[in-house]
């Protein structure tokens, strides 16, 4: 327990990167999706650049568009510790990222990154309060299986 909750909060960190590389991206580059998923596998680290990797594959391999390839992959995301909600968010990016204009796309994914904060900020605290206990479990866990089995 207390690695998955550890993983969710990497996961989360890792995804709120990658979301806000992509609107800083859109923004201020201009660039196409084609063009910024090569760079978010590449400068994020953990969940994101995996699960980008994935959609990139995706769209080269099966020639599906950026929205097909996302859908078809967001079964994938709960590998990563992450709750329903969180998994909506990051699901959402599919449908705005590409879809409208750079003004409307900034201001939804801007609305997604403060959802996303607000998760890993409950998430780190969650990892404060339960981490100890779960680690502590596993101690006494394992001490009383070493007594068990003399």
């Amino acid at each position: 327990m207390n690695n998955r909750l550890k993983g969710r909060g990497a996961a989360l960190k890792s995804f709120l990167g990658a979301i806000q590389l992509l609107q800083a991206e859109i923004v201020f580059r201009r660039s196409a999706l084609p063009d910024i998923l090569p760079m978010i596998i590449r400068e994020c680290s953990g969940a994101a650049s995996a699960f980008f990797r994935q959609v990139q594959q995706c769209m080269l391999r099966d020639g599906e568009s950026f929205l097909s390839a996302f859908e078809l992959l967001v079964p994938e995301l709960r590998h990563f510790d992450l709750k329903w909600s969180e998994i909506e968010w990051i699901a959402s990016v599919g449908h705005i990222a590409g879809r409208y204009d750079a003004a409307t796309q900034a201001d939804r994914l801007s609305g997604l990154i403060a959802q996303l904060e607000q998760a890993l900020q409950q998430a780190q605290e969650e990892y404060g309060q339960k981490g100890k206990l779960y680690r502590a479990l596993g101690v006494t866990a394992g001490v009383m299986i070493a007594l068990v089995a003399i």
